[in-house]
Protein backbone atom coordinates (compact mmCIF):
# COMPACT_ATOMS: atom_id res chain seq x y z
CA UNK A 1 0.00 0.00 0.00
CA UNK A 2 1.04 3.46 -0.79
CA UNK A 3 0.16 6.58 0.46
CA UNK A 4 2.69 9.27 -0.29
CA UNK A 5 0.91 12.61 -0.73
CA UNK A 6 -1.95 14.53 0.46
CA UNK A 7 -3.93 14.01 -3.11
CA UNK A 8 -3.18 10.12 -2.32
CA UNK A 9 -4.87 10.57 0.98
CA UNK A 10 -8.10 12.21 -0.13
CA UNK A 11 -9.05 10.12 -2.99
CA UNK A 12 -7.75 6.47 -2.31
CA UNK A 13 -4.57 4.58 -4.14
CA UNK A 14 -3.44 1.17 -3.71
CA UNK A 15 -0.17 -0.28 -5.36
CA UNK A 16 -0.22 -3.49 -7.00
CA UNK A 17 2.20 -5.47 -9.18
CA UNK A 18 1.90 -3.83 -12.47
CA UNK A 19 -0.57 -1.15 -11.60
CA UNK A 20 -2.07 1.28 -9.28
CA UNK A 21 -5.88 1.29 -8.22
CA UNK A 22 -7.93 4.24 -7.21
CA UNK A 23 -10.86 4.66 -5.40
CA UNK A 24 -13.10 8.01 -6.52
CA UNK A 25 -14.35 10.32 -8.91
CA UNK A 26 -11.85 9.46 -12.21
CA UNK A 27 -12.21 13.08 -13.09
CA UNK A 28 -10.09 13.99 -9.68
CA UNK A 29 -8.50 11.16 -10.26
CA UNK A 30 -7.09 12.07 -13.46
CA UNK A 31 -6.32 15.72 -12.92
CA UNK A 32 -4.51 14.65 -9.77
CA UNK A 33 -2.51 11.40 -10.25
CA UNK A 34 -2.28 11.64 -14.22
CA UNK A 35 0.11 13.66 -16.33
CA UNK A 36 -0.33 14.52 -19.47
CA UNK A 37 -0.17 12.02 -22.69
CA UNK A 38 1.22 9.34 -20.24
CA UNK A 39 -0.95 6.66 -21.23
CA UNK A 40 -1.35 4.26 -23.95
CA UNK A 41 -4.63 3.06 -24.28
CA UNK A 42 -7.75 3.79 -22.54
CA UNK A 43 -10.67 1.10 -22.44
CA UNK A 44 -13.74 3.04 -20.81
CA UNK A 45 -16.92 1.23 -19.59
CA UNK A 46 -19.26 3.92 -18.32
CA UNK A 47 -22.36 3.87 -16.84
CA UNK A 48 -25.08 3.25 -19.93
CA UNK A 49 -27.83 5.45 -18.84
CA UNK A 50 -29.49 2.45 -18.63
CA UNK A 51 -32.34 3.53 -16.11
CA UNK A 52 -31.52 0.21 -14.21
CA UNK A 53 -30.23 -0.58 -10.42
CA UNK A 54 -27.67 -3.69 -10.42
CA UNK A 55 -26.99 -5.92 -8.32
CA UNK A 56 -24.32 -8.45 -7.11
CA UNK A 57 -25.43 -12.06 -8.86
CA UNK A 58 -26.97 -14.26 -6.21
CA UNK A 59 -27.36 -11.36 -3.98
CA UNK A 60 -30.46 -9.19 -4.28
CA UNK A 61 -31.57 -8.81 -0.70
CA UNK A 62 -28.18 -6.64 0.41
CA UNK A 63 -29.87 -4.34 -2.15
CA UNK A 64 -28.08 -2.80 -5.48
CA UNK A 65 -24.77 -1.97 -6.41
CA UNK A 66 -25.06 1.25 -7.96
CA UNK A 67 -28.03 2.81 -9.77
CA UNK A 68 -27.42 4.31 -13.29
CA UNK A 69 -29.89 6.62 -13.18
CA UNK A 70 -29.34 10.20 -14.29
CA UNK A 71 -31.75 13.41 -13.47
CA UNK A 72 -31.85 16.84 -14.53
CA UNK A 73 -29.54 19.58 -12.55
CA UNK A 74 -29.39 23.03 -14.05
CA UNK A 75 -26.60 23.57 -11.63
CA UNK A 76 -24.61 20.47 -12.06
CA UNK A 77 -25.01 21.24 -15.97
CA UNK A 78 -23.61 24.82 -16.07
CA UNK A 79 -20.66 23.52 -13.75
CA UNK A 80 -19.60 21.15 -16.01
CA UNK A 81 -19.67 23.67 -19.13
CA UNK A 82 -17.29 25.87 -17.23
CA UNK A 83 -14.87 23.35 -17.41
CA UNK A 84 -14.92 22.28 -21.01
CA UNK A 85 -13.61 23.15 -24.33
CA UNK A 86 -15.94 25.37 -26.51
CA UNK A 87 -16.36 22.16 -29.04
CA UNK A 88 -17.67 20.18 -26.22
CA UNK A 89 -19.50 23.20 -24.85
CA UNK A 90 -21.30 23.49 -28.45
CA UNK A 91 -21.70 19.74 -28.89
CA UNK A 92 -23.68 19.61 -25.72
CA UNK A 93 -25.59 22.89 -26.60
CA UNK A 94 -26.69 21.01 -29.88
CA UNK A 95 -27.57 18.06 -27.62
CA UNK A 96 -29.64 20.09 -25.68
CA UNK A 97 -31.81 20.93 -28.39
CA UNK A 98 -32.46 17.59 -29.02
CA UNK A 99 -32.53 15.82 -25.58
CA UNK A 100 -33.65 19.01 -24.13
CA UNK A 101 -32.98 19.74 -20.35
CA UNK A 102 -33.27 16.03 -19.05
CA UNK A 103 -31.43 13.07 -17.54
CA UNK A 104 -30.06 12.28 -20.68
CA UNK A 105 -28.47 15.04 -20.98
CA UNK A 106 -26.89 15.68 -17.82
CA UNK A 107 -25.30 12.06 -18.23
CA UNK A 108 -23.98 13.42 -21.22
CA UNK A 109 -22.22 16.26 -19.55
CA UNK A 110 -20.80 14.40 -17.10
CA UNK A 111 -19.36 11.74 -19.48
CA UNK A 112 -18.05 14.80 -21.26
CA UNK A 113 -16.23 15.82 -18.53
CA UNK A 114 -14.21 12.59 -18.17
CA UNK A 115 -13.81 12.30 -21.71
CA UNK A 116 -11.63 15.47 -21.75
CA UNK A 117 -9.34 14.35 -19.14
CA UNK A 118 -9.12 11.14 -20.98
CA UNK A 119 -8.21 12.73 -23.94
CA UNK A 120 -5.39 15.32 -22.30
CA UNK A 121 -3.67 11.80 -20.26
CA UNK A 122 -3.42 9.94 -23.93
CA UNK A 123 -0.24 10.14 -25.45
CA UNK A 124 -0.29 10.62 -29.71
CA UNK A 125 0.30 7.28 -30.45
CA UNK A 126 -2.64 6.19 -27.87
CA UNK A 127 -6.41 4.97 -28.23
CA UNK A 128 -9.79 5.18 -26.71
CA UNK A 129 -11.87 2.21 -26.99
CA UNK A 130 -15.38 3.84 -25.55
CA UNK A 131 -17.89 0.88 -24.88
CA UNK A 132 -21.79 2.63 -24.80
CA UNK A 133 -25.43 1.58 -25.08
CA UNK A 134 -26.44 1.43 -28.57
CA UNK A 135 -29.50 3.72 -27.15
CA UNK A 136 -26.50 6.51 -25.91
CA UNK A 137 -23.52 5.89 -28.39
CA UNK A 138 -24.56 8.46 -31.43
CA UNK A 139 -24.59 10.52 -28.99
CA UNK A 140 -21.28 10.34 -27.18
CA UNK A 141 -20.01 9.95 -30.53
CA UNK A 142 -21.06 13.55 -31.46
CA UNK A 143 -19.17 14.49 -28.42
CA UNK A 144 -16.25 12.00 -29.07
CA UNK A 145 -15.73 13.64 -32.51
CA UNK A 146 -15.95 17.14 -31.16
CA UNK A 147 -12.84 16.08 -28.62
CA UNK A 148 -10.56 13.99 -31.19
CA UNK A 149 -11.95 15.37 -34.09
CA UNK A 150 -14.33 13.37 -37.14
CA UNK A 151 -11.08 12.36 -38.95
CA UNK A 152 -9.94 10.35 -35.57
CA UNK A 153 -12.98 7.95 -35.20
CA UNK A 154 -11.55 5.00 -36.78
CA UNK A 155 -13.88 1.93 -35.95
CA UNK A 156 -17.56 1.60 -34.23
CA UNK A 157 -17.25 -2.16 -33.25
CA UNK A 158 -20.37 -4.27 -32.64
CA UNK A 159 -19.36 -6.66 -29.94
CA UNK A 160 -22.63 -8.95 -30.49
CA UNK A 161 -23.94 -11.50 -28.03
CA UNK A 162 -26.70 -13.66 -26.72
CA UNK A 163 -28.23 -13.59 -23.33
CA UNK A 164 -31.68 -14.36 -21.79
CA UNK A 165 -34.18 -12.09 -22.80
CA UNK A 166 -35.68 -10.91 -26.23
CA UNK A 167 -38.71 -8.66 -27.02
CA UNK A 168 -42.16 -9.29 -28.74
CA UNK A 169 -42.06 -5.83 -30.70
CA UNK A 170 -38.47 -5.68 -31.85
CA UNK A 171 -35.38 -7.34 -32.25
CA UNK A 172 -33.73 -9.09 -28.96
CA UNK A 173 -31.14 -5.82 -28.41
CA UNK A 174 -28.33 -8.39 -28.06
CA UNK A 175 -25.00 -5.97 -28.85
CA UNK A 176 -23.10 -2.98 -27.44
CA UNK A 177 -21.32 -0.54 -29.07
CA UNK A 178 -17.71 0.68 -28.42
CA UNK A 179 -16.44 3.65 -30.22
CA UNK A 180 -12.48 3.70 -31.58
CA UNK A 181 -10.79 6.74 -31.92
CA UNK A 182 -7.16 7.93 -31.69
CA UNK A 183 -5.25 10.59 -30.58
CA UNK A 184 -3.49 11.60 -33.79
CA UNK A 185 -2.44 9.39 -37.44
CA UNK A 186 0.46 7.72 -35.44
CA UNK A 187 -1.01 5.40 -33.76
CA UNK A 188 -0.41 1.96 -32.33
CA UNK A 189 -2.10 -0.79 -33.86
CA UNK A 190 -1.78 -4.46 -34.86
CA UNK A 191 -3.75 -5.98 -37.16
CA UNK A 192 -5.94 -9.24 -35.31
CA UNK A 193 -7.31 -12.06 -37.84
CA UNK A 194 -10.27 -14.63 -37.23
CA UNK A 195 -10.84 -17.66 -39.07
CA UNK A 196 -13.48 -18.06 -41.52
CA UNK A 197 -15.28 -21.16 -42.93
CA UNK A 198 -15.92 -22.08 -46.67
CA UNK A 199 -17.88 -24.89 -47.88
CA UNK A 200 -15.87 -24.97 -51.25
CA UNK A 201 -12.00 -24.26 -51.45
CA UNK A 202 -10.78 -21.33 -53.26
CA UNK A 203 -7.32 -19.40 -54.17
CA UNK A 204 -5.42 -19.17 -50.88
CA UNK A 205 -7.97 -21.23 -48.57
CA UNK A 206 -6.55 -23.72 -46.62
CA UNK A 207 -7.98 -27.11 -45.20
CA UNK A 208 -8.25 -28.82 -41.46
CA UNK A 209 -10.56 -31.82 -40.20
CA UNK A 210 -13.52 -29.43 -40.30
CA UNK A 211 -13.07 -28.15 -44.10
CA UNK A 212 -12.19 -24.95 -45.94
CA UNK A 213 -10.74 -22.30 -43.74
CA UNK A 214 -8.63 -18.54 -44.66
CA UNK A 215 -7.57 -16.19 -41.95
CA UNK A 216 -8.62 -12.94 -42.73
CA UNK A 217 -8.25 -8.98 -41.20
CA UNK A 218 -11.04 -8.82 -38.53
CA UNK A 219 -13.98 -7.26 -39.18
CA UNK A 220 -15.88 -4.27 -36.62
CA UNK A 221 -18.08 -7.13 -35.74
CA UNK A 222 -17.08 -9.05 -33.12
CA UNK A 223 -18.95 -12.32 -31.76
CA UNK A 224 -17.44 -13.20 -28.25
CA UNK A 225 -19.90 -14.95 -25.75
CA UNK A 226 -21.34 -12.22 -22.55
CA UNK A 227 -20.35 -13.48 -18.93
CA UNK A 228 -23.28 -14.81 -17.47
CA UNK A 229 -24.70 -17.41 -14.19
CA UNK A 230 -22.66 -19.98 -15.24
CA UNK A 231 -19.52 -18.27 -16.87
CA UNK A 232 -16.46 -19.78 -15.28
CA UNK A 233 -14.86 -16.55 -15.21
CA UNK A 234 -17.71 -14.85 -13.94
CA UNK A 235 -17.29 -13.02 -10.26
CA UNK A 236 -20.90 -11.97 -9.38
CA UNK A 237 -20.27 -8.24 -10.16
CA UNK A 238 -23.15 -6.53 -12.60
CA UNK A 239 -22.27 -5.68 -15.81
CA UNK A 240 -18.85 -7.71 -15.70
CA UNK A 241 -16.92 -7.76 -19.39
CA UNK A 242 -15.61 -11.07 -21.12
CA UNK A 243 -11.99 -11.30 -20.74
CA UNK A 244 -11.37 -12.39 -24.08
CA UNK A 245 -12.81 -8.76 -25.44
CA UNK A 246 -10.71 -7.04 -23.23
CA UNK A 247 -8.01 -8.94 -24.05
CA UNK A 248 -8.69 -8.47 -28.03
CA UNK A 249 -8.66 -4.73 -27.70
CA UNK A 250 -5.42 -4.81 -25.61
CA UNK A 251 -3.43 -6.59 -28.01
CA UNK A 252 -4.58 -4.92 -31.09
CA UNK A 253 -3.81 -1.13 -29.96
CA UNK A 254 -1.10 -1.76 -27.47
CA UNK A 255 2.34 -3.19 -27.05
CA UNK A 256 4.76 -5.09 -23.73
CA UNK A 257 4.98 -2.53 -20.77
CA UNK A 258 2.54 -0.10 -22.25
CA UNK A 259 0.13 1.94 -19.93
CA UNK A 260 -3.20 0.96 -20.05
CA UNK A 261 -5.89 2.94 -18.02
CA UNK A 262 -9.49 2.08 -17.19
CA UNK A 263 -11.10 4.70 -15.61
CA UNK A 264 -14.79 2.76 -15.07
CA UNK A 265 -12.95 -0.20 -13.93
CA UNK A 266 -15.83 -1.99 -12.33
CA UNK A 267 -14.40 -6.02 -11.52
CA UNK A 268 -10.99 -5.64 -12.98
CA UNK A 269 -11.23 -7.06 -16.32
CA UNK A 270 -9.25 -4.50 -18.33
CA UNK A 271 -6.73 -4.72 -15.84
CA UNK A 272 -6.86 -8.36 -15.60
CA UNK A 273 -6.24 -8.83 -18.92
CA UNK A 274 -3.29 -5.65 -19.51
CA UNK A 275 -1.50 -7.52 -16.73
CA UNK A 276 -1.67 -11.17 -17.90
CA UNK A 277 -0.30 -9.01 -21.42
CA UNK A 278 2.60 -7.61 -20.03
CA UNK A 279 1.11 -4.56 -19.71
CA UNK A 280 0.80 -2.00 -16.81
CA UNK A 281 -2.09 -0.68 -15.77
CA UNK A 282 -4.12 1.75 -13.71
CA UNK A 283 -7.29 1.29 -12.54
CA UNK A 284 -10.40 3.78 -11.10
CA UNK A 285 -13.47 3.31 -10.03
CA UNK A 286 -16.01 5.24 -7.14
CA UNK A 287 -17.54 2.04 -5.82
CA UNK A 288 -15.93 0.33 -2.73
CA UNK A 289 -17.60 -2.90 -3.88
CA UNK A 290 -16.32 -2.58 -7.67
CA UNK A 291 -12.49 -2.42 -6.19
CA UNK A 292 -13.09 -5.24 -3.90
CA UNK A 293 -13.74 -7.41 -6.49
CA UNK A 294 -11.13 -6.07 -9.06
CA UNK A 295 -8.63 -5.99 -6.11
CA UNK A 296 -9.16 -9.89 -5.13
CA UNK A 297 -9.17 -11.10 -9.04
CA UNK A 298 -5.29 -9.07 -8.85
CA UNK A 299 -4.28 -10.24 -6.28
CA UNK A 300 -5.32 -13.63 -7.29
CA UNK A 301 -3.69 -13.23 -10.57
CA UNK A 302 -0.37 -11.68 -8.84
CA UNK A 303 -0.45 -14.50 -6.39
CA UNK A 304 1.11 -11.48 -3.65
CA UNK A 305 -1.07 -10.95 -0.49
CA UNK A 306 -2.23 -7.03 -0.09
CA UNK A 307 -3.32 -5.43 3.04
CA UNK A 308 -5.97 -2.57 2.72
CA UNK A 309 -7.30 -0.08 0.26
CA UNK A 310 -7.42 4.18 1.79
CA UNK A 311 -10.79 5.70 0.79
CA UNK A 312 -12.80 8.28 1.33
CA UNK A 313 -16.42 8.93 2.19
CA UNK A 314 -18.89 10.61 0.61
CA UNK A 315 -18.42 13.56 2.63
CA UNK A 316 -14.70 13.70 1.99
CA UNK A 317 -14.02 12.10 5.51
CA UNK A 318 -10.69 9.44 5.09
CA UNK A 319 -11.63 6.13 5.69
CA UNK A 320 -9.24 2.83 6.03
CA UNK A 321 -11.28 0.01 4.15
CA UNK A 322 -9.79 -3.40 4.68
CA UNK A 323 -10.44 -5.88 1.62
Amino acid sequence: MRSSSAADDELGVLELPGGRLFCGDNVRVLRAHVPDASVDLIYADPPFNSGHAYYFTGRRAEGPRFLDVWRWDARAYEETLAGLSTALVDALEALRRILGESGDLIYCAKLAESLSEMRRVLKPTGSLYLHCDVRMSHYLRLLSDALFGRARFRNEIVWAYRTGGAGKRHFARKHDAILFYTASDNYTFHPQRERVRYRKPFFGAQRDEHGFYADVFMRDVWEIPAVINVSAERTGYPTQKPMALLERIIRASSNEADLVLDPFCGSGTALLAAQRLGRRWIGIDISVDALRVAHARLVAASAQPLEALYVQHEDGRPAHLHL
